[in-house]
């Protein structure tokens, strides 16, 4: 009776872990997995950020053509008057002599308002052009990192899925060895078995047993690294609802005979280009003068005492007109800047053609090696039917007494292997899937 009531209470306790785990789990897909990364990996966050500067400076440079008004307020007391010279000959015949004289008030309050309307600016323009283009660059830019995310989530999602089957694996590899163990015990009473037989069989057992241990904590870690990778407070346990099978066969038909390149990299760099084309077309602008209307209107306030709020001692003028700023020669540091995003470009347009080419050859490296992948995970899916139907007979005849457990043991290794080769085979053929997309920019 005490046996039964630990039992149950073991049952209860077991039941009750279950489903405070349950509680606590989350289903995760591929795709979920992905669009948690896109959502809270703060690369991205950081890069949006950056995008988002990038368009206001776009609207700082649509400021600098509008029209530009200011204020002005000066209040002067002049403790001392300058004093001027007024030659005699304003009085008088040559030789009358020079008066000293002090012009101005002893409070002197000016208030002007300012006005500057551009009417043509050539280097304006290119820094409004060269904002939007800059901005188109930094968009690009979150493109970049969104791809570049969806490769490492995509990865670990693989390894959590690789780690899970060779805990299914293991988890039947230790029952299998345990039952073989069993029947061993069973034939050494029965004196069909050696003891040194027996000890094979439970050193089987417990190295079966160690690496399921292993693998349990391989796939929490690789369940950590998902995580850590999705960029966000996860349940405390992740259960991946996609599975080898239905991915394989998402991804099994893949290779196109016919591509083109979509790298956001050629993307970012054909802007690059752009921003240094500008950036050259705006030093020559910098030779064309700049055309501004501009208007004054001034109130001055001239009296011995302090008196602003007296109408009778402010004097308004006003003035407007327009006003061309001529460069005429600057060192010849426009002429330099020039020659500079010449070079500059010249780079640019060198490292486009280069990564053409290194596109190109990682497509075909990957196609490559996704043909020799399908061939290989044909034969290893082949070889592990056939050494787990190997395995079924030898059980049987093992449980028959025909053959001993050291035949059953290397039958045993020979699935062992196989499974594990199995596993390799489509692990390698999934993560050669993400380099061939993420090579022609399909990722």
């Amino acid at each position: 009776m005490n046996k039964r009531i630990f039992f149950t209470i073991c049952i209860l306790i077991a039941f009750a872990f279950q489903q405070s785990k349950a509680q606590d789990s989350t289903r995760m897909s591929l795709q979920s997995a992905i669009e948690n990364a896109i959502r809270y990996r703060v690369e991205i966050k950081i890069q949006q950020v950056n995008a988002a500067n990038s368009f206001n400076e776009v609207s700082k440079a649509n400021s600098k053509l509008l029209p530009q008004l200011t204020s002005d307020l000066d209040l002067r007391y002049n403790s001392q008057l300058q004093t001027n010279i007024l030659p005699g000959t304003v009085f008088g015949q040559a030789g009358t002599p020079d008066k000293k004289v002090k012009f101005g008030t002893n409070y002197n309050t000016v208030a002007a308002i300012n006005l500057v309307i551009p009417i043509y600016t050539p280097a304006d323009q290119s820094d409004k052009q060269i904002a939007k283009i800059q901005a188109e660059y930094d968009g690009l830019n979150v493109l970049k990192t969104q791809e570049d995310i969806k490769e490492e989530v995509t990865v670990s999602y693989f390894n959590g899925l690789i780690a899970k089957e060779k805990v299914d694996l293991s988890k039947v590899n230790m029952d299998n060895t345990s039952a073989v163990y069993s029947v061993g015990q069973a034939q050494l009473e029965k004196g069909a078995i050696t003891v040194y037989e027996l000890d094979k069989s439970r050193i089987d057992f417990e190295n079966a047993r160690s690496t399921y241990v292993k693998d349990v904590n391989t796939y929490k870690l690789a369940l950590t690294d998902l995580s850590y990778r999705i960029g966000t407070d996860s349940p405390k346990y992740i259960i991946l609802s996609d599975d080898l099978s239905s991915l394989y066969n998402k991804y099994y038909d893949v290779i196109d005979k016919e591509f083109q390149l979509n790298r956001v990299e050629l993307k970012m760099q054909s802007v690059q280009e752009q921003i240094y084309r500008q950036q050259i077309l705006k030093q020559t602008k910098e030779y064309i003068p700049v055309v501004s209307f501009y208007g004054n209107y001034t109130a001055q306030n001239l009296n011995n005492n302090f008196s602003p709020f007296n109408s009778n001692t402010w004097y308004p003028y006003n003035y407007i007109g327009i006003k061309a700023s001529i460069p005429l020669f600057d060192g010849l540091l426009k002429q330099r800047s020039k020659a500079g995003y010449r070079l500059q470009l010249e780079s640019a347009q060198l490292t486009s053609e280069k990564l053409k080419k290194d596109y190109n050859q990682d497509v075909s490296a990957a196609k490559s090696a996704l043909i020799n992948d399908q061939q290989d995970l044909l034969n290893q899916k082949n070889n592990l039917k056939l050494a787990s139907e190997l395995y079924k007979v030898d059980s049987g005849r093992f449980n028959k007494g025909t053959i001993r457990g050291t035949d059953l043991a290397a039958t045993y290794y020979t699935l062992q292997q196989t499974q594990t080769n199995y596993l390799n085979a489509i692990y390698t053929y999934l993560i050669d899937v993400v380099h061939y997309k993420k090579a022609l920019g399909q990722l």
